[in-house]
């Protein structure tokens, strides 16, 4: 297996994203606190071989890093972040279209009803390895706090 955690830095909140390489499939997503994004690295970690660590360039990407390699985690890769945020808002209609009402709208004028941390992370994962994934209908976004 081939699995891969791609974080979305902030300041008081990341956006987490395990997802699988070989089948496509994201597992897991959500956005967890500053303070305990490492405590479920660590899990995921333990759970699943993680290959990689890919953590966006912005805000508090330092921090995050100096936490990963606290916990012993050394394969850490940057990736830009610029765009990120809108390009998400798109991502996320992609995963989840909107309903018959509203789909004729423009995108850009919808604005998700989620926090789109856990999508940053997946479009800085899917940039990263210039690979679009699969989203299954049983991985919900998850706050973890």
């Amino acid at each position: 297996m081939s699995f891969y955690i791609s974080i979305d830095p902030g300041i008081k909140k990341c956006g987490l994203l395990l997802a699988d390489m070989q089948s496509g499939n994201v597992i897991e997503a959500g956005i967890a606190s500053i303070n305990k994004f490492s405590d479920l690295v660590s899990l995921w970690n333990e759970d699943y071989q993680i290959i990689k660590i890919i953590v966006g360039d912005g805000t508090n990407c330092r921090y995050i890093a100096n936490q990963l390699k606290r916990n012993n985690f050394l394969n850490i890769n940057y990736v830009n972040e610029r765009g990120s945020t809108l390009r998400a808002r798109f991502r996320y209609w992609e995963i989840w279209p909107p309903n018959y009402f509203i789909r004729w709208l423009p995108k850009e004028i919808l604005f998700p009803p989620e926090n789109l941390d856990a999508i940053v992370a997946l479009i800085l994962l899917e940039d990263f390895l210039n690979y679009k994934f699969i989203w299954p209908d049983k991985v919900d976004i998850k706050t973890w706090p």
